[in-house]
């Protein structure tokens, strides 16, 4: 029997859930932080009644299969309640490590004492796991065995272990030694752990006498059972870090202070979101390389080595704001929060500074063996036939467009940007989501990611057509009429029609539903006469159409009363006045009403409906299109990275570099995992982060770019790539505000994806 399929997965997931609940959940870990022996119990219980000792093992030497998907599943419910089981010491360390290991009959045998009899095992690691191995043991040949010396002075679940590895130095090599409990009569001391869930012993060995035969593998062997015992170690820490948030989301829901629930304030909303958000960046990267171990791709290593790093980070987090969280009484031992505390304490001994593990990752990106840009899947028709397209059609008076049109460059060769979005749909590019029957291609999530990360690999300038491609054209498709789609989708998909959006106000900010503009239906003509002031509209002096939300209502406020106008450009009563940025473009506008005129035929749904249609389109903002985004910060990171390959010290960069890199394949993985979701209908809470997760990073790397280039920085620089990073630096303190400052991000993911309380609103 193997476990390798989602509904296979699902049932781990539940049936360890359930078990687990039925033990009171983090209850279990409270009675052994008080000297009650858990561990003994729900051992046997995991071994025997649930036979889950064998997940993530070979299926020759009895075990579930080598499912790294369906073994960090089950981490992570036994990290969430801190279960006091040495699972990740035996299957997560020992097991991997023993898998990789030559085939042989000690070895064998304990790998199916491990799946089937559920012994326990531990790994006398000297080193952090996140680090390169150092093994405080030697050996030396002696006859047809081997003496072995050492000590290793905290090597958790010891003193229970049925089965300890030991790597040991062997002249230039490494060798790993199996041991039974036996065989270390007086090596072992138990040691008093910061962590009760976890007891710590000492290992020492004074020339101790081994067979040959327990000799079962070598430092190539240790190096690949690290390399997925990171992300064991990782997907354990992500649970615990869930549990400890799941525990304060249910304390601060409950306390009151000043005559309120606390978790209504906004300080704490925000806090948790936050935290939230970079829950979910850690889960993307557990389950991307988790999946990329069971599909042999070789990010794996790497993509474990990140998530262990941000894991870390997140659990201590998380751990942190748990007791801040729950006030004074985090800080007793009848709560739980000190026992995620402990915890983190104890991986961080464990597994190394996070630190050390991203600038080891920034170091491979500055040697050249980490690619900052995924490759193109191979054998991928579609894939072929963009890239191939891209290559004859970006040449000629489209060459100059490469790379040209985006963050901080969005005013760039405005008509050539047109009339190449005109090539785009000769070519079949555009509407690649819209049914056939509107004039679409009707592609596949899969093949529209497809699309969008060949463009932005081939260096495709941003779109001209965006905003009425990406969000008028579904917008119209789900609401609109038969006579709105033939009017307005044919200039849209062959790319001669151009849009702009009208949300934003002056007075309003982020808060859209305090909106002023005013629309007040002509009596005669049925048409709208609209008056007020629309701002940060994007490339509004380029466009042909605006899409406009105002109150049609007197004396409505808030979400009601609201229309959603398709109004043109180009007529009396609207003024376009472009707004100057830091970075000197203009690629945002002022657009100004007065009395300018919507057909009544242009009115998207029924007057009082304009908020449920905003809101949907702000929904396709957040689309597929956003894996095209993240080709073109592969492609800024890698610009960063060359440039600091060049400088003086780039070492010194290994550590942002390498957090720059860990954030991107956090994004891509959990923008992947959302739409997945939604193709199957699954409204992930998720997806309300991506814009705030991917914006900070922006910002970050912008940051980075001024750092690398030092005291050239600050001085205008004639050669394109360097002035792009400049203008780059200086726009992406933008996208924090645009699209919902962060601020506005966090309450809607504390509010909408967390269920927390809204925010009291004043008058309009």
């Amino acid at each position: 029997m193997t476990m390798d399929s989602p509904e296979e997965h699902r049932m781990i997931r539940e049936e360890l859930g359930r078990f687990l609940a039925r033990l009171g959940g983090v209850e279990a870990a409270m009675r052994q932080s008080e000297g009650q022996a858990e561990g003994e119990a729900l051992w046997q219980a995991l071994a025997g009644e649930l036979m889950f000792t064998g997940i993530g093992l070979p299926e020759a030497q009895g075990g579930l299969g080598a499912d790294m998907r369906a073994l960090s599943i089950a981490l992570r419910e036994l990290g969430r309640v801190l279960c006091p089981v040495p699972f990740l010491s035996t299957v997560g360390l020992v097991g991997q490590t023993l898998a990789a290991a030559p085939e042989g009959g000690v070895r064998d045998a304990a790998l199916a004492r491990i799946a089937g009899e559920g012994a326990r095992a531990a790994m006398a690691l000297a080193a952090p796991l996140g680090a390169d191995p150092v093994p405080g043991v030697t050996a030396q040949a002696d006859g047809d065995g081997f003496v072995l010396t050492g000590a290793v002075a905290a090597v958790a679940d010891l003193a229970q272990a049925d089965l300890v590895l030991v790597p040991a130095r062997l002249g230039d090599d490494v060798a790993l030694f199996l041991l039974s409990s036996g065989d270390l009569a007086g090596a072992v001391t138990d040691r008093s752990p910061a962590d009760a869930t976890r007891p710590v012993g000492r290992l020492s060995l004074d020339g101790l006498s081994v067979a040959g035969a327990a000799r079962v593998g070598d430092g190539a062997a240790l190096a690949a059972g690290l390399a997925r015992a990171r992300l064991c170690a990782a997907a354990e820490m992500a649970g615990a870090a869930r549990g400890a948030f799941d525990i304060t989301r249910a304390y601060i829901a409950e306390r009151k202070q000043f005559g309120r629930r606390i978790d209504s304030y906004q300080a704490i909303k925000h806090r948790v979101a936050d935290l939230f958000v970079a829950l979910n960046a850690v889960d993307a990267l557990i389950d991307a390389a988790a999946a990329a171990w069971d599909e042999g791709d070789a990010m794996a290593a790497p993509d474990s080595l990140a998530a262990l790093a941000a894991a870390l980070e997140v659990l201590e987090r998380a751990a942190s704001e748990s007791i801040q969280l729950h006030g004074g009484v985090g800080m007793t031992w009848e709560y739980s929060p000190h026992l995620f505390h402990k915890r983190a304490l104890a991986m961080r001994a464990d597994c190394g500074a996070p630190e050390a593990q991203v600038t080891a990752l920034g170091r491979a990106l500055l040697a050249g063996d980490l690619p900052v840009l995924p490759d193109a899947p191979e054998g991928d028709p579609l894939r072929r036939e963009v890239a191939n397209w891209m290559q004859n059609a970006l040449t000629g008076r489209f060459a100059e467009l490469r790379h040209r049109g985006g963050a901080g460059d969005g005013d760039a060769l405005t008509d050539l940007r047109k009339d190449w979005e005109a090539e785009l749909a000769k070519g079949g590019w555009v509407g690649l989501d819209l049914p056939k029957d509107l004039g679409g291609r009707a592609l596949t999530i899969a093949e529209q990611v497809a699309f969008h990360e060949e463009y932005a690999r081939a260096g495709g300038p941003g779109r001209m057509g965006h905003i009425g491609e990406g969000l008028m054209a579904p917008t119209l498709a789900a609401f609109g009429t038969d006579a709105q789609k033939a009017r307005h989708l044919p200039g849209i998909l062959d790319g001669t029609v151009f849009w702009a959006q009208g949300y934003s106000e002056p007075g309003a900010g982020s808060d859209l539903a305090a909106l002023r503009t005013r629309a007040r239906q002509d009596p005669e003509t049925g048409d709208w006469l609209v008056t007020g002031q629309k701002t940060w509209t994007s490339l509004a002096h380029v466009s042909d159409w605006i899409f406009v939300l105002a109150r049609a209502e007197e004396g409505s406020t808030g979400r009601d009363g609201l229309i959603f106008l398709m109004m043109p450009l180009d007529q009396p009563g609207i003024d376009i006045r472009p707004i100057r940025q830091i970075n000197g473009g203009s690629e945002f506008n002022e657009v100004f009403f007065d009395g300018a005129r919507a057909s009544a035929d242009d009115v998207l749904g029924a007057p009082g409906e304009g908020w449920k249609i905003a809101m949907a389109l702000l929904g396709f903002e957040r689309g597929i299109s956003t894996l095209g985004q993240q080709m073109a910060f592969a492609q800024e990171l890698q610009a960063i990275t060359a440039l600091a390959r060049d400088s003086a010290d780039p070492h010194a960069f290994a550590p942002a570099l390498g957090r720059a890199w860990q954030g991107l394949r956090a994004m891509r993985h959990g923008a992947m995992r959302i739409l997945e979701g939604l193709a199957s209908g699954q409204n992930d809470a998720a997806a309300l982060g991506y814009k705030y997760e991917w914006s900070n990073w922006h910002r970050s790397l912008g940051e980075l770019a001024m750092q690398v280039l030092g005291a050239e920085g600050a001085v205008r620089s004639e050669d394109p790539e360097i002035a792009r990073l400049q203008s780059l630096a200086l726009f992406v303190r933008a996208e924090t505000i645009y699209g919902g400052t962060n601020e506005i991000q966090l309450n809607i993911i504390a509010e909408r994806g967390l269920g927390m309380p809204r925010e009291p609103r004043g008058a309009a």
